[in-house]
């Protein structure tokens, strides 16, 4: 049942409307969205707000700006105007819309300032007890994803899991990027699996499903080659609340045959369930969630699991264009409380176009350097946890004294809800997609064969762990045990 129904005037507003309704759906209010004018479809706009079981209206509307008044004389719940810019630069609305008579009052809040609105409509369900107040999370726990918990349940399933260990033909243990079964002398069998995540809500807010498929290419074979692995297939799971239409599809698969165009391999196949009961997305028959499966190929005496990191090693760090796939449902909730999915950043993309860039794909990386030559001692691919991924990599002491380049979103997002380094750099990337650890002899190569695939860093170097193993971030005082 909504609590809020968005009533405008006209479907050109809905660059509008979408302001009030992704806002919303970060602050997790239920809505409901119609379009009726008061001037030609009054007798609509009366159907619709009196069979609405909402406790708030936003109206929005442009030019004379009758809806938010016809509205509020039809009931006597508040009733919040949005004045939308047109021939007048919105002054005619705003004036329209706050020149009401007394006793038929409306809330009424800045030009096209749909954010606004649905922040005040928060406020008014917080005063009936309706929902609770609402502020940016300052941290993965509170954006309701507790990674200590995520912990204490895998280490259930590792117990399962390791019991079917029973032919010393697994590789690796339970918990590293990527395990591996041997199948014969001079071969194993690597697989990997990951999905999405909560980036398909942004998808499903903004429409546009173009990078998805890429993102779920990605985190599989990236997390391959940190065995050591090369990609040879991938296969993937789509399951939709309906059947979605062709073009979210046609995206879709776009997608997906990008991101293996990119890694070098076909996509084999796949499953397509339709679960009505299980599959959810922020509005009624829209939910998606796309995972997926690679699989690839590694000798045994080339697998690359940390084992033969040493003190004085060196760390290199490939950068990520950006959030990637991992930390969305933090970064969503704090973005989307101050931005409509279209508002321009301060660096000129939109909001949706900066939440949905494709997670960057590093086999080619990982393919140079073993081209070249040039030895790898351990590799991490920097996703949810962030530069805590580092520690899978063996117990020593990673320190960056590198001054690392963190891309704006980042910035933005720690300034909105005022979230402490040590959280950012424990739920997010932060400009590294990718760490590579070298030995000292063989750095140069290793610069000189990734600056062909664009820029790369040395970020710093590996200790002994005599304090415990930890990843340090000197520039920002950060210790990550």
């Amino acid at each position: 049942m909504e609590r809020v129904l968005v009533i405008a005037g006209s479907k050109s507003d809905a660059r509008i409307v979408e302001k009030v309704t992704s806002t919303l759906d970060a602050l997790g209010i239920t809505y409901r969205t119609e379009y009726a004018s008061a001037h030609r479809e009054p007798d609509r706009v009366r159907e619709v707000v009196m069979a609405s079981p909402a406790e708030v209206i936003v109206a929005v509307a442009g030019l004379a700006a009758a809806l938010p008044g016809f509205v509020a004389s039809l009931t006597d719940r508040p009733v919040i105007g949005v004045p939308v810019s047109a021939a007048l630069g919105g002054l005619d609305a705003l004036l329209s819309i706050a020149q009401m008579p007394k006793g038929v009052p409306v809330a009424t809040v800045g030009i096209d300032n749909g954010q606004n609105a649905a922040h005040l409509a928060a406020r008014i369900l917080t005063l009936t007890g309706t929902v609770q107040p609402t502020t940016p999370p300052r941290s993965y726990a509170e954006a309701g994803v507790d990674e200590g918990a995520v912990q204490a349940g895998l280490s259930v399933l590792a117990e399962y899991v390791r019991r079917s260990f029973t032919e010393n033909r697994v590789v690796e243990d339970f918990g590293h990027y990527a395990n591996m079964v041997q199948v014969r002398d001079d071969l194993c069998i690597a697989m990997s699996t990951d999905g999405v995540g909560s980036k398909m809500l942004v998808a499903e807010m903004a429409g546009d499903y173009s990078t998805v498929g890429i993102d779920c290419v990605a985190m599989n074979v990236n997390d391959l080659i940190c065995v050591g692995a090369d990609p040879t297939g991938f296969v993937d799971y789509l399951a939709v609340e309906t059947p979605p239409p062709e073009d979210v599809l046609r995206q879709i698969g776009e997608g997906l045959l990008r991101g293996c165009r990119e890694a070098g391999i076909p996509v084999l196949g796949g499953e397509t369930a339709v679960l009505p009961e299980m599959i959810r997305g922020t509005r009624p028959g829209r939910g998606i969630d796309l995972a997926g499966t690679a699989v690839g190929v590694v000798s045994p005496d080339e697998v690359i699991d940390g084992r033969d990191i040493a003190e004085g090693d060196i760390i290199v760090g490939i950068p990520s264009n950006g959030l990637h796939s991992n930390g969305f449902t933090l970064a969503r909730k704090v973005l989307l409380s101050q931005y409509a999915l279209d508002d321009r950043l301060p660096w000129g993309r939109t909001v949706a176009e900066e939440m949905l860039r494709p997670t960057r794909i590093y086999v080619e990386h990982f393919r140079r350097l073993k081209r070249a030559g040039v030895r790898v001692n351990g590799i991490a691919h920097i996703t949810g946890g962030g530069l805590r991924k580092v520690l899978r990599l063996g117990p020593w002491r990673y320190v960056l004294n590198a001054r690392l380049r963190v891309p704006e979103v980042f910035t933005l997002i720690a300034e909105v809800a005022d979230i402490p380094d040590e959280e950012m750099f424990t739920t997010f990337n932060m400009g590294t997609g990718l760490i590579m650890v070298v030995p000292e002899d063989d750095i140069s190569s290793a610069v000189r064969t990734l600056e062909g695939l664009g820029e790369v860093h040395v970020l710093g170097h590996v200790e002994a762990p005599d304090d415990g193993p930890a990843v340090v971030v000197e520039e920002r005082g950060v210790v990550i045990e």
